[in-house]
């Protein structure tokens, strides 16, 4: 906090010192009050996180007896002589923000003590930080010297979400390539990789364009969580402070989601074509790419409400439960939405789209909708097969934007390069053998043998070298699995994949599995373009958020 006052402007006269008394005063500074625009002494308290019912006045990191002590003790006797005719501004610091349920009682505690053009209070939240931080564009303490070009052509280029991300992903590159000789190095990245995230956030919220925030934070759960991943099953006080770290960059990730979403995609998903139509672009390839998106992102956000809701105490009040289910009960309702009223989810342009219908067909069948995933599936295999063999609009193994444009082409060659694997089927014909759909199954497998005898179906499934690359994308790794039997019905598909799950562990050996955080793996998939593994199919996360043997 002094760096980042004097960065902005500040003229710091204390600073934060161990083993002397400081009567609540962590910082202390001279700066221009936005009130009058005249000079004002300001005293900060600073306090972690959010600002709960348990932190306002219990405990010794409590913030009420701090302020108590700025009013009795260092207001009278320790502020110095040259700046007692200034006014204070006492400031409430927090990384974090204010629960509603302490907020009238902190409102209050301010009205009773404030003393107009003498004695006033402000609140610096994790918003105000972040602004701050990005006023002053970040020196040398906050960020080692190699790291600041990228930062700042990332918070250059925010309403460019792919140039920003390229240059995001240089940051957290550098900064996690260190030589960590300590833990509290490794701590000290961590939060660095935090603070970088939540400018880019602050300026994309400036700019009105939420997408190069939500991409950039996924990079950086993602790589914090491997920077930290080994430090979760131990006992240290440093250990402590990563799993700390990693969940606020967590929650920081899911509150540029959920803002992205209440934004761009909850309120156009009731009316016909009212998703596809805000797209800005009239060309179908936009709105396919943009809509398999939203639908992904959805489904991950009802993923991260659910681990939360399974994960709370049992004494949770019955409220708190009553919000979290309504929550989820509104992803379900939306993933159902999207797919009623916009006929392009029924025909994926690209073959790896199969990450995101099997991330929404997974959501909703922990919420018990399998009737809904029975009719989607299968108009999604008999309208994709339709368009293969007419040569319509297929889907695709192509990646580049350029390329998916001047899809599809006409030659036969061309069809057999580009249709050359697929996960798509595979993870169709699972869902319709899960949901014993045998027709449908049999058409599709009629296709394979008739129609794509040159494509090989495939699923993927981590290996011993997927945790080491798993959330960095950093080299090859899992294996492919292939050689299905569609022609011999349901069962025999079902048997076959619970013997390769039950023969490939890796999976229950990822970090992420073992402390029982799977959106982390999800989003890796996602960011990454990695199929799901087969093991979702077999495996959700029961009542206490542990893994369990229920199948979908």
């Amino acid at each position: 906090m002094p760096d980042i006052l004097s960065e902005v402007g500040f003229n710091v006269i204390s600073r934060p010192k161990r083993g002397t008394k400081q009567y609540g005063v962590d910082v202390a500074a001279i700066g221009t009050w936005p009130k009058t625009g005249d000079k004002a002494l300001f005293l900060l308290s600073i306090k972690s996180g959010d600002l709960k019912r348990t932190d306002w006045d219990v405990g010794q990191q409590a913030l009420r007896p701090s302020l108590n002590e700025i009013l009795d003790y260092y207001i009278p006797k320790h502020i110095p002589k040259r700046y007692q005719d200034l006014p204070v501004v006492i400031t409430m610091c927090f990384g974090g923000d204010i629960h509603e349920d302490i907020r009238p009682t902190v409102d209050s505690f301010v009205d009773k003590n404030t003393v107009a053009q003498q004695i006033e209070f402000e609140e610096w939240n994790g918003d105000h930080l972040a602004d701050l931080i990005a006023t002053g564009l970040l020196r040398e303490k906050i960020f080692p010297k190699e790291v600041q070009s990228n930062f700042r052509k990332a918070v250059a280029f925010v309403d460019e979400p792919q140039v920003c991300l390229t240059h995001f992903y240089g940051v957290i590159a550098e900064l996690a390539s260190q030589d960590f000789k300590t833990k509290a190095a490794r701590l000290t990245a961590v939060r660095q990789i935090y603070l970088a995230a939540w400018t880019i956030f602050v300026w994309c919220r400036d700019v009105k364009n939420l997408e190069a925030a939500y991409l950039c934070s996924e990079l950086a759960v993602l790589w914090t969580w491997h920077l930290t991943r080994d430090q979760f099953e131990k006992r240290s006080k440093v250990a402590t402070e990563l799993e700390s770290a990693v969940n606020k960059i967590i929650q920081l990730q899911r509150s540029i989601g959920e803002a992205y979403l209440e934004k761009h995609v909850f309120p156009l998903t009731e009316a016909r074509d009212a998703l596809a139509s805000s797209v800005p672009s009239s060309s179908p390839l936009d709105v396919n790419l943009k809509l398999f998106d939203a639908m992904g992102r959805v489904a991950l956000h009802g993923f991260w409400i659910l681990l939360t809701r399974n994960r709370l105490p049992d004494d949770t009040a019955d409220e708190v439960l009553d919000q979290f289910n309504a929550e989820i009960e509104r992803v379900e309702r939306t993933l159902i939405n999207m797919v009623e009223n916009n006929p392009v989810y029924f025909t994926p342009i690209k073959d790896d789209h199969a990450i995101e219908i099997m991330l929404a067909c997974l959501f909703l069948a922990q919420q018990g909708r399998h009737d809904s995933i029975h009719k989607w599936v299968e108009q999604i295999a008999y309208a994709t097969m339709m368009a293969y063999r007419r040569g319509g609009y297929y889907p695709c193994t192509l990646q580049e934007y350029s390329d998916l444009a001047e899809h599809p082409q006409p030659s036969d060659e061309y069809r057999k390069e580009v249709t050359a694997g697929s996960i798509l089927y595979p993870t169709l014909a699972i869902w319709l053998a899960i949901l014993r759909h045998e027709q449908a199954l049999s058409d599709i497998a009629d296709f394979s043998a008739k129609g794509m005898e040159h494509c090989t179906f495939q699923l993927w499934l981590p290996d011993s070298a997927t945790e080491d690359h798993l959330y960095r994308n950093s080299a090859r790794h899992g294996v492919g699995l292939d050689g299905f039997d569609l022609e011999n019905g349901s069962e025999k598909v079902i048997e076959l994949i619970e013997k390769e799950i039950e023969a490939s562990q890796a999976f229950y050996e990822l970090s992420a599995s073992r402390t029982n955080l799977w959106p982390v793996i999800m989003m890796a998939c996602r960011h990454y373009r990695l199929p799901l593994p087969p093991h979702f199919w077999t495996v959700g996360p029961s009542q206490s958020g542990e893994w369990d043997d229920t199948s979908v």
